[in-house]
């Protein structure tokens, strides 16, 4: 039987988790102070002075003013230096791909937004779209790619761990090859499933803040989550875990269009819900959000066909949704995506009593249903947070910080 080798972590290993730790903590945190930075991370304040003097160095983090005072010593203010580089976020939607520019404080500067044709959408067109929208708009912002500390970008499907392979059938993507787009786009790329990378997004800013177990779910023409255990995002073996849209709830349910039948997504999705409405037919093909307000405003008006379709919709969701209660144990389920919140919007209280109808009784009496926080730029503020989070974790980009325009 072998023995186990326990491998002592180096000195370099102790700074970069001190590093991580501590700039993780101003940057979700910031305007902060040494002393809070010392509380939460429990460093010594020796460790604290000492990392921080390097960041502000490096020109990640500036100190400036004093926090209030309650009748103590009065305590500097570090905070994030919010203009010393620029961040990028994209998110391939189902009907467009969207893209901003936001500081270090994640405050948008400047966005643009490509529109889909057809739901699909070929890479090369994807590339060439992402890389003309960030060229445009640093040219708004009379700066230079040097200064972009890199681009994230969230995608539907799943994403390898590996080289950046995206398998994603709801656009037409079997095994599309982002290879080479950092050199490309002369930045940092990251690339990540997009429910994956918005639940970051809550877990930083949102309402899943300080979530220890819960589950993001997004809704719109399809339906994906995010899932967070000991408050961390959860990926599994190869990093699909969250394809909760093709779970399924039926044997002979809808074709969907993963090429599968009964997936979660033929019932709850937009254009499913709205086919139940009014039967199917292209009314709203294009115009999906127009029609959710439709129904919405039907459903209102006593309509019997949307009360049917609502009820369907709820019903169908919160049996989905119970699911994932009694296979995670959530504290809290975050409902996003453009379908999802105008859902959670109107009906959180009917969700919430369909889960716990369907759920085990103990995690179905204890998981609690709430709205997004972030709203329609959830997805593309979660893709800025991917490089946001390699520079935490490793410092990568930190060259850039405070480069000329």
């Amino acid at each position: 039987m072998g023995v186990a080798v326990v491998k002592k972590a180096s000195v370099r290993d102790v700074r970069r988790r001190n590093r991580a730790l501590i700039l993780r903590h101003v940057w979700l945190n910031s305007p902060t102070s040494r002393s809070e930075v010392g509380a939460d991370t429990g460093l010594s304040a020796a460790t604290v002075t000492n990392v921080m003097n390097e960041l502000i160095a490096e020109g990640a983090v500036r100190e400036g003013g004093f926090l209030e005072s309650d009748g103590g010593r009065r305590r500097a203010i570090v905070s994030v230096a919010e203009d010393a580089a620029l961040v990028v976020g994209a998110d391939v939607g189902e009907t467009q791909i969207a893209v901003k520019v936001f500081d270090l404080a994640f405050r948008p500067l400047a966005s643009r937004v490509y529109p889909i044709k057809g739901r699909r959408i070929e890479v090369p067109e994807a590339r060439a779209a992402i890389k003309a929208q960030v060229v445009s708009m640093l040219d708004e912002l009379k700066t230079g790619s040097r200064r972009v500390l890199g681009l994230g970008l969230g995608v539907p499907g799943i994403v390898s761990s590996g080289r950046p392979l995206v398998h994603a059938e709801v656009v037409g993507w079997h095994g599309a090859d982002f290879s080479g787009f950092s050199d490309e786009l002369e930045i940092p790329f990251y690339i990540d499933n997009g429910a994956k990378s918005t639940t970051q997004a809550e877990m930083w800013y949102g309402a899943a803040r300080g979530v220890e177990h819960g589950v993001m779910v997004l809704v719109g023409e399809g339906a994906g989550a995010g899932i967070i255990t000991d408050g961390r995002l959860y990926r599994g073996y190869s990093s699909s875990a969250g394809e909760w849209g093709h779970t399924k709830i039926s044997l002979d349910g809808p074709h969907c269009r993963c090429g599968r039948t009964g997936c979660v997504e033929t019932f709850v999705g937009a254009s499913a819900v709205l086919d139940q409405w009014r039967g199917p037919d292209e009314t709203w093909l294009g115009r999906e959000t127009e029609g959710v307000e439709a129904i919405l405003s039907a459903w209102r008006d006593g309509d019997p066909a949307a009360h049917r379709a609502i009820d369907g919709v709820v019903s169908h969701l919160g049996l989905a949704l119970s699911n994932l209660v009694n296979l995670y144990n959530p504290q809290e389920i975050i409902v996003g995506g453009w379908f999802g919140d105008r859902l959670a919007a109107e009906l959180l209280p009917s969700l919430q009593a369909a889960v716990r109808q369907f759920a085990l009784d103990q995690p179905g009496s204890e998981v609690v249903l709430v709205r997004s926080q972030l709203g329609p730029d959830a997805a593309v503020l979660g893709a800025a947070t991917l490089p946001i989070s390699q520079f935490i974790e490793s410092g990568a980009g930190a060259e850039r910080l405070n480069a000329p325009a």
